[in-house]
């Protein structure tokens, strides 16, 4: 579900994408999502497959829960602050408005 569908509602906003916004607006927003999939694999550094696997095998379920949450909203906080400090920086860089800039931070 997760995977299937913000695919399907892609496919379903393009005629709204290729209709109101400018050439080179759609052209930005598909930037944005292909930064939105190669930071989700990164912030989550394939833990989803790794969670599973190790919660299947080990006794303890307890402590492989609580060192998959505790890396995971380190490394996420870790993150989201050094993409606010630079998110500037970020925007000049990669040609984006700050404001999307702004929300591409805050949804992952």
């Amino acid at each position: 579900m997760a995977t299937v569908l913000p695919r399907m509602l892609s496919f379903l906003l393009v005629p709204l994408y290729t209709n109101q916004l400018p050439t080179e607006e759609y052209g930005k927003v598909s930037i944005i999502f292909s930064y939105f999939v190669l930071l989700n694999v990164v912030l989550a550094y394939g833990m989803e497959t790794a969670f599973f696997r190790f919660f299947n095998k080990e006794s303890n379920k307890e402590k492989v829960v609580s060192t998959s949450a505790i890396s995971l909203i380190t490394s996420s906080l870790i993150f989201l602050v050094i993409a606010i400090l630079l998110r500037e920086q970020i925007s000049i860089w990669t040609d984006i408005k700050l404001e999307y800039i702004n929300l591409v931070i805050w949804i992952l």
